[in-house]
């Protein structure tokens, strides 16, 4: 695909490290058509080829299972993370959805549980009596709002009049939002209330004043943002801000020249997946914060969304892999392929794919490193974002075995299923959201 490795003429900690890494990539990126006997027959027996040909695919069942996992008892290595559960029930949840194994049988527990975590203040804790924060929030609401439409209880157990009063307390006087009481106050607030009030129906003028003006404090010269104003700009945050901006209808107020040409150089040019900051590693979370912010500057300079936010996606109907079906795809026989997003998709997908697969199921940041829930949803839906992305005609493009790997089209504002922001949507569009009112 014409991936080429960096040549440094001065040696430093990082280039050391760049070239390390792209020597650990290397070897997943070897001709696989000319694959033969032993290491041909291990790559089809673990999935990761087709078996009638050399077409690289998701290893979807492998992935369900290690998803699933993450929704049932956990060890104890995971009592570090014991104020993130909304967290690993999201990313459990969305990445389950994107490769349509929803677990249904379990959804009446995940609503109970998260249930458990909200306060009668307003906003959830990472767990029971944990104080409301902005992240455990998010990501409940966005659980909570992936499960409705299957378990429309879900939709009754977000309580939108509290959860409207506490984002009203964490707003503070120069525009921003804290993430908690008494907390720091930076970018991820910020799109955290504004992402969960649009879809609850709760985006008053109220809770949008001043947003703006303060997220644009938060770009830098590199065309990037940062967590806060004067911070280095990073991968997350400037996701963070761009959909924000995005959601509020003030993504062109931003420096939109210097944001593309921010992500696009963060697009490592031998691996093919996105780094998050300069002179950063490969980290395959990063296919979304990345692509999923390139993805919603060029819907919006497209002119493709609906709203002020959205996406231009159609939902892909036919059966891929039948004869006759409408789909792009590549391998390495068959030579790259483009589609209409401003960063290259197919090499995208191939590092996700090649690089980002464990074999017993889960994604992670690099070969050398372990398998995680968050990676996993992350990977996934920087994959979705990348094979649906911007589409004018609905025909998803695709890396490797079409069979296999199309992934259901994640929203590129929300981070879950469009199906399901337009659920949310239409479920809360006649309930009142006048700021008076919901402050009663």
């Amino acid at each position: 695909m014409g991936s080429q490795k960096v040549k440094f003429t001065v040696a430093t900690s990082t280039t050391e490290q760049q070239e390390d890494t792209e020597k650990e990539i290397a070897p997943f990126y070897i001709d696989l058509t000319k694959l033969t006997g032993p290491n041909l027959a291990h790559l089809r027996e673990v999935g990761l080829l087709a078996e009638d040909g050399f077409e690289v695919r998701l290893l979807r069942e492998k992935h369900v299972k290690y998803l699933t996992g993450g929704l049932e008892k956990l060890g104890s290595g995971y009592v570090s993370l014991d104020a993130s559960r909304p967290w690993i029930a999201y990313w459990c949840l969305h990445g389950l959805d994107l490769l349509e194994a929803a677990p249904v049988e379990m959804m009446p527990r995940i609503v109970d549980t998260l249930g458990r975590f909200q306060n009668a203040t307003g906003g959830f804790g990472g767990g029971p009596a944990q104080i409301s924060h902005g992240a455990p929030t998010y990501a409940s609401c966005l659980a909570l709002l992936l499960i409705a439409p299957s378990y429309p209880k879900a939709y009754d157990a977000i309580d939108r009049r509290s959860i409207y009063k506490w984002f009203l307390s964490m707003k503070r006087p120069n525009g921003g939002f804290m993430m908690h009481d008494d907390g720091e106050t930076d970018v991820r607030a910020s799109y955290t209330v504004i992402a969960i009030a649009k879809l609850l129906n709760l985006l008053t003028p109220e809770l949008m004043e001043g947003v703006a003006e303060y997220i644009l404090q938060c770009q830098t010269y590199e065309g990037g943002f940062g967590g806060e104003p004067g911070n280095e700009c990073h991968g997350g945050y400037a996701y963070c801000a761009v959909a924000a901006l995005q959601i509020m209808g003030k993504l062109g107020m931003c420096d939109l020249e210097g944001l593309k040409g921010w992500i696009s150089r963060r697009q490592m040019g031998f691996e093919g997946g996105f780094a998050g900051r300069a002179n950063k590693l490969v980290d395959g979370c990063y296919s979304f914060w990345q692509g999923g912010a390139m993805a919603i500057v060029d819907a919006y300079e497209g002119d493709m969304t609906e709203g002020g936010f959205g996406t231009g996606v159609t939902e892909y109907v036919a059966e891929v892999g039948e004869e006759g079906a409408d789909v792009s795809a590549t391998t390495e026989a068959k030579g790259p392929i483009s589609g209409e997003l401003s960063f290259d998709q197919a090499a995208l997908q191939r590092y996700t794919l090649l690089c980002g697969q464990h074999v017993e199921g889960g994604l992670r940041d690099k070969p050398s490193k372990a398998r995680d829930f968050y990676h996993s949803c992350y990977s996934l839906s920087g994959l979705s974002v990348s094979q649906h992305g911007s589409s004018k005609d609905g025909v998803p493009l695709v890396y490797g075995d079409a069979r296999t790997n199309v992934l259901k089209p994640t929203h590129e504002c929300f981070n879950i299923r469009v199906d399901r922001v337009e659920k949310a949507r239409e479920r809360f569009k006649d309930d009142v959201c006048n700021h008076d009112d919901l402050i009663s």
